[in-house]
């Protein structure tokens, strides 16, 4: 990486725990990333490191929701994409470039003309994969008529695209991890083949305003329209016919979001529910954002269960003093003081 990358990139990662929002995530680390490669748009988005369903979302002059939609549902069913994500997380080579009308790699004629509706010239993606986990992907954008993304600044994106993981765990560790606070009952959305919401309960528009993808008026248009990350969540269900789930941080703390199939039904609708997410549901997420090591990650579920130290060190047969040991990193990974500050935050 050069002195100017890694300059970039610093900057960008101390940056990235003082935002307040996804928002603000995506345009620190976009403006950062330009200051090496110029873009127009961008579409940041990070995913669940255990389960790698979608988990938040930034975006500026990129794709619409239409045709975002539109082009992942062509990289699932073009088996001769180039430049899947899912090709680019197992690797060796994290980055691609899609051109509509310049040379090198082309998405097919129908794929190529959803980009063109959108004004985009060139596209460089690139899978946000470290330590083998994948935390999610980063799309550039550059309008036609543009000069299109150089093989060399593929290259330096690749490099840099693990100081952008970086600086999505900066900013979702930048609080103590804790459940979601907002004082609502679980919403729960119910999405149709057509992917429109057909049913929802009162709560479920409280509920998607804390994922902050969509705008104030489109939550409160009589038709609620379909959010990103439900969306992407509904397609899991749908790619596999079995029930998916993603945690989410957000300014009020973790959101778990859970779908499934539902029984009986011959539209294929899919049942999405909308709550806090509390202890051992948010534990293997959160060991992998804040750092816990296996043993910590172990440690951490028999506090959730109410054990003695004296009780965790015979079941995990480690000394007492080696228990003591892991709860002094624990607090200092998760930012709290105590096993009883760990406690209340985690289980609400």
């Amino acid at each position: 990486m050069s002195t100017a990358e890694s300059a970039c990139l610093a900057a960008a990662i101390g940056a990235a725990e003082e935002v307040g929002s996804t928002t603000e995530l995506g345009m620190v680390i976009s403006r950062w990333i330009g200051r090496a490669i110029p873009h127009e748009g961008y579409m940041l988005a990070a995913v669940d490191p255990v389960t790698g369903a979608g988990c938040f979302l930034a975006r500026q002059h990129g794709y619409s929701p239409a045709a975002a939609r539109r082009l992942t549902l062509g990289d699932h069913l073009d088996g001769d994409h180039p430049f899947a994500f899912e090709q680019l997380v197992e690797g060796p080579g994290r980055v691609g470039v899609l051109n509509t009308d310049a040379p090198g790699p082309r998405r097919n004629a129908a794929m190529r003309a959803v980009m063109a509706g959108q004004g985009v010239g060139s596209e460089l993606r690139v899978a946000l994969v470290e330590a083998g986990i994948a935390w999610g992907g980063l799309v550039l954008l550059r309008p036609q008529g543009a000069r299109p993304f150089s093989a060399a600044e593929a290259a330096g994106a690749q490099r840099l695209g693990r100081g952008v993981v970086a600086a999505m765990r900066r900013y979702v560790t930048g609080a103590p991890p804790e459940s979601s606070r907002l004082d609502q009952p679980p919403g729960v959305l119910i999405v149709g083949a057509d992917e429109t919401v057909v049913a929802a309960t009162p709560s479920a528009r409280e509920w998607i305003g804390e994922l902050e993808t969509l705008p104030v008026p489109a939550l409160a248009a009589p038709h609620m329209p379909m959010e990103s990350t439900i969306w992407s969540l509904t397609q899991a269900v749908r790619r596999s016919d079995t029930p998916a789930l993603t945690r989410i941080p957000t300014r009020r703390g973790w959101v778990l979001l859970r779908a499934q199939p539902m029984t009986g039904e011959e539209n294929s609708a899919v049942a999405v529910t909308i709550q806090p997410a509390t202890g051992t549901e948010l534990l293997p997420a959160m060991a992998l954002w804040y750092g816990l090591t296996p043993k910590e990650r172990a440690v951490t579920n028999r506090i959730l269960e109410g054990q003695a130290t004296k009780q965790i060190a015979r079941r995990l047969r480690m000394s007492p003093h080696t228990v003591n040991d892991h709860f002094k990193s624990i607090y200092r990974k998760l930012g709290v003081s105590a096993r009883e500050e760990l406690i209340a935050r985690l289980l609400g």
